[in-house]
Formats: structure tokens, sequence, C-alpha cells
């Protein structure tokens, strides 16, 4: 996949979308060929068209910055997508909201979800348009507990946190835990299962260490009967473990608080478990 024209310029960010659309697009491709795709927060495009070059039917996005909207249109309109795609500019919430009788088989939720502070709200506007499969590729806390990691970011970059106001200086944004992650999708009828990112497959793992370190990861959400997933523990573990085996650890209550990162190592007493 040729990202040459999606990386603004950086090597290193290039090699990391190289390995991104792997466990993102490649690991998933049942989730593209064929469907109707939202791409939430499409920055430039580059998801638009991977979704695209997989096989999407049609891609519907939306972008809070306008410039980078208007990359994402020259982009795709270059290589020849024109037509297949509907690019729209504003807030997401908005749009969510505007279009929420609107069905879409896929929806992409990459590189966002930790940059709001309303993550369940979030996911039930996403839950309305009653997608198959929702692909979450974030930054998380890594613990089973739930809890919300804050933090401020500046809205003057463009890969942070849109502003509420002009000359805003701090956002605040939130990391959801892996277990709230889980118990969310849960409660709207999802289950939440990781992909796998093993470094042994990895070739430029200096431009994935949040990956390799724990700190991020891509969850598929798939729609299923019922509010809970029997099967969640064969998968986390697996995909856990894969990182590394010290994070067999968060498998059980008892170790589990060994192996979360320094986010969740506060006063754990106010985390619960739900999930377990």
């Amino acid at each position: 996949m040729d990202f040459k024209n999606f990386s603004d310029g950086n090597n290193n960010n290039m090699m990391r979308l190289e390995e991104r659309y792997k466990r993102i697009v490649t690991s998933n491709l049942d989730a593209f060929l064929g469907k109707t795709v939202l791409d939430i927060a499409a920055n430039n495009g580059r998801w638009t068209y991977a979704a695209l070059d997989a096989g999407a039917s049609h891609v519907t996005s939306i972008e809070g910055r306008e410039a980078r909207a208007a990359d994402a249109v020259h982009f795709l309109d270059d290589l020849g997508y024109s037509g297949k795609y509907t690019a729209n500019v504003g807030d997401m919430y908005d749009f969510l909201y505007e279009t929420r009788n609107q069905h879409f088989d896929t929806v992409l939720c990459l590189g966002i979800y930790y940059h709001v502070m309303d993550h369940y709200h979030f996911l039930k506007q996403i839950a309305r348009h009653s997608p198959t499969t929702i692909i979450i590729d974030s930054g998380f806390v890594r613990s089973f507990r739930s809890s919300v990691h804050v933090q401020y970011e500046d809205p003057s970059l463009h890969l942070n946190a849109l502003s509420v106001f002009a000359g805003q200086k701090n956002e605040p944004v939130g990391f959801v835990s892996l277990g709230l992650m889980i118990q969310m999708a849960w409660n709207l009828g999802y289950n939440c299962r990781p992909i796998l990112w093993d470094p042994n497959d990895v070739t430029h793992k200096s431009s994935v260490q949040d990956y390799m370190s724990g700190r991020r990861f891509t969850v598929r959400l798939d729609k299923i009967d019922g509010n809970y997933d029997a099967d969640w523990r064969d998968y986390w573990a697996s995909a856990l473990i894969a990182v590394d085996k010290k994070f067999a650890l968060l498998m059980n209550k008892e170790t589990h608080d060994q192996a979360t990162d320094t986010r969740a190592q506060g006063r754990v007493e106010t985390a619960v478990f739900t999930i377990f």
C-alpha cells in the first residue's frame, strides 16, 4: 500500500501507516470488500483511500479541519476515486446526529478515540448507524479495570483535538482502559476483540513503539447476540502475550495490577473490575 501522498512528507509516518494498514485493513478485509464505510476524523483521506483500495463500495468521511479535508479530495481524485467517496467537513458529533438514520456497514474510528472525553456517548452515536463492524485504533490504558486517564493537548496541532474557542491552549482528552472499552462495547451489543500486533511480524518497530509497548491497540467490534462475549479472555490473552509475555498477568485479577501501564497505577480501588 503506497501512502506516499498521505504521509505529509514524513518517512517515519509512512512506515507507521504501512504497519497500521496491515492490522487495520489487511487483517479485516471482510469489513471492506463491497461494504459502505464511514471514516470518522478522516484527516487527509488516508484511510478513505485504504478502504476504497480494499474494495469498499463507497466511503463517507467526516473531518473537522477544512484544510485536511481539502487535501483528501485532492489526493483521492488524483488517484481516480472521484465519485466513490463523499467527504464532509464539520463537527463529527453533529454529523453523526444528522445522519443517524443512515446505515453504514463498517465504521472506522482510527486515531480519534483518545482525543475525546465523552467516549461512551461517541460510541452510542456510532452504534445508532447499526454498523456490523466498528474498527477502533487508539491509545488505551492497559488495564481491565474500568478507568479513564485524563490529560491535556494543544488544539493548534492538527493531530490533536479540535479547539472549543479561539486561542485555546489546552483541551482535556481521555484514554479509556481496555476493560472500560470492552464493557461499553458489550452494553451496545458488540464484542471487542484485539487485532494481533505480533512484534515478530512488524518490520518497522521504531515507528510503532506505542503498539509494541502495549499502550496502543487496534480493536474490532462486531455485532453480537446479547451483551457479553464469552470468549473475550482467549482473544485478549493471545494478543497481549504476543506483545509481551508478562502481560499474561493481566488475565488474572490477583496478578492483574502487576502488568498495567503507569497510567493505571494510581488509586486502583477507584477503578473497578466489571468484565471478569
